[in-house]
């Protein structure tokens, strides 16, 4: 019989041995986006684990896991008796204090310092990846996303101390933070993203003067600027703040403002008394390509409708045989910087007359009039 449960022993052994082998070999697996999920959709808290309930003789039962769970006995009430404390409960955790504006934060491309004065053996420097995560030596990953020093440093000694750790002194230190960006568009000579330094801002004066100035065509102009216009789809569309390039007196001069991080700057020309940007409005250039007999640049002034339809007016005598007019190309880019196209029946359009079917275009936008394919029989 005792050889039995020697036996038995032994399996218990050797399967958790090879179930931590296996645990081992799949910690290469890509666990970033899965604990990233894993922590908002469950909510994991890494506080330590709650006390469990008083009991007056716990009987401690030993799994093969060696996991002990305390199992409270019946108690009979005796009269004259202290009665029994009530079952521990404890409150909901606080929620983490919001991080003070302008403090620097762990960002993707981060690097951060980490020592623990309990091991050593976690000490360095670790890389913060695109989920703002850092791999911690045999911790694995933990995810310090837009953290402030103290917050990421308490976020590892809760995951220290309910594990294995009784105490942990963790000291988290930014030793080179990821950049901040603004977008700089509309009439300006260089339309793009400005990197400036973490937690930092930006005077509009010298955001446009690293945008290369306004288009000498910008007369009149005026800018909108959209706080937080990066994290927006519809930036354009958004609510924002209009200024004029002049002061009270009508003096030509840049707005006193700054932009900050993720802030859309778009200087436009108003259409009108409307102070709301249109796609295209002000001076447009645009670059038209393919079955064309003469491709080129087309510009557009500020009192002319720059659309499709308007192009095609220009150009749909220039179009060679082979042009397939039901697959314009319009290509543009985002705000991101990406190249987008969207598909236009011209076709269609010329036919139709419909202005509702008519695609406004924009400054710097590329018209691509791709060759169709042509059967002899």
């Amino acid at each position: 019989m005792k050889l039995r449960s020697l036996g038995y022993l032994l399996g218990i052994v050797l399967v958790a041995v090879t179930l931590v082998g296996c645990a081992t070999n799949d910690y290469d697996i890509d666990v970033d986006a899965l604990l990233q999920q894993l922590e908002m959709e469950a909510g994991i808290d890494y506080a330590a684990p709650e006390p469990a309930p008083a009991a007056s003789a716990p009987a401690t039962v030993v799994t093969p896991m060696a996991v002990t769970v305390a199992t409270p006995m019946d108690v009979t009430t005796v009269p004259g008796a202290p009665a029994s404390p009530a079952p521990a409960v404890s409150s909901p955790a606080p929620a983490p204090a919001p991080t003070p504006p302008g403090e620097i934060t762990i960002q993707p491309d981060c690097l951060v310092q980490i020592s623990v004065a309990e091991d050593p053996a976690l000490n360095g420097s670790y890389p913060v990846n695109e989920i703002g995560a850092v791999k911690l030596g045999y911790v694995g990953p933990v995810i310090l996303y837009n953290k402030s020093e103290s917050q990421a440093a308490e976020k590892i000694r809760d995951i220290l101390t309910s594990r294995h750790f009784r105490n942990a002194t963790v000291q988290v230190r930014i030793i080179r933070a990821s950049y901040d960006k603004v977008r700089v568009g509309g009439e300006v000579m260089s339309p793009g993203l400005i990197k400036i330094g973490a937690g930092d801002a930006i005077s509009l004066n010298d955001a446009l003067l690293r945008v290369g100035g306004l288009k000498p065509t910008a007369k009149g102009a005026k800018i909108k600027i959209v706080r937080n216009g990066l994290l927006k789809a519809t930036a354009l569309a958004e609510e924002g703040e209009v200024y004029p390039f002049a002061d009270a007196a009508g003096t030509p001069a840049v707005p006193d403002v700054s932009l900050f991080n993720n802030d859309v700057a778009y200087v436009f020309i108003p259409m009108g008394d409307s102070d709301v940007p249109v796609a295209g409005g002000g001076h447009r250039s645009i670059v038209v390509l393919g079955e064309v007999q003469q491709p080129g640049v087309y510009a557009f002034k500020a009192s002319e409708a720059c659309t499709m339809m308007h192009l095609m007016f220009r150009v749909a005598g220039q179009m060679t045989p082979y042009a397939n007019k039901k697959s314009v190309l319009v290509i543009r880019k985002n705000l991101k910087g990406w190249d987008e196209q969207i598909k236009v029946n011209v076709a269609r359009l010329m036919e139709d007359g419909d202005p509702a079917s008519d695609i406004p275009l924009m400054d710097g936008d590329r018209v691509v009039i791709p060759k169709r394919r042509v059967t002899l029989f």
